[in-house]
């Protein structure tokens, strides 16, 4: 078990140059907007637990991802920031092969062979969950009326 983490704007200066994003939270806005940080943040995240949902029980901290994907949750951060200023700033390609690694990632954490810690204070369903379907078949012999006749 572990603590599932809520990725901080702080935490993208580890994959990026700081300069590069504060130009993705500050530049480009009208008047008035906000660092749009926090919204594309809630977006990637709640994108990085689905695609693990099925396989794990999520932390019910909001927003919060796995240790193991929180670098693939900031990749994915910084790309969906990147798309406001594209005409002004084109990502390295380093920064999209990361991208493209983050994806490929989450393709993977959808099945078992990424190991994926459980979260300290999963959201455990108050009912039971849809799980694997096991299809039970009869051979429940029908009798009739007439078959019994004999008998």
């Amino acid at each position: 078990m572990a603590t599932w983490r809520v990725i901080a704007a702080t935490d993208l200066d580890d994959y990026n140059v700081a300069a590069l994003m504060t130009a993705l939270r500050t530049k480009g806005l009208r008047d008035g907007q906000a660092d749009p940080f926090a919204a594309v943040m809630h977006d990637r995240a709640n994108y990085v637990r689905n695609r693990i949902a099925s396989r794990i029980l999520i932390s019910e901290t909001p927003y919060a991802v796995p240790p193991e994907l929180v670098s693939q949750t900031c990749y994915l951060i910084v790309e969906a920031m990147s798309t406001r200023l594209s005409i002004a700033l084109e990502l390295t390609e380093d920064q999209r092969t990361a991208i493209s690694r983050a994806y490929k990632d989450l393709d993977i954490a959808g099945t078992d062979r990424l190991p994926i810690s459980a979260a300290d204070d999963a959201d455990v369903p108050d009912v039971q969950q849809p799980g694997r379907i096991v299809v039970v078949t009869s051979n429940t012999q029908h009798w009739t009326r007439e078959k019994m006749e004999g008998l």
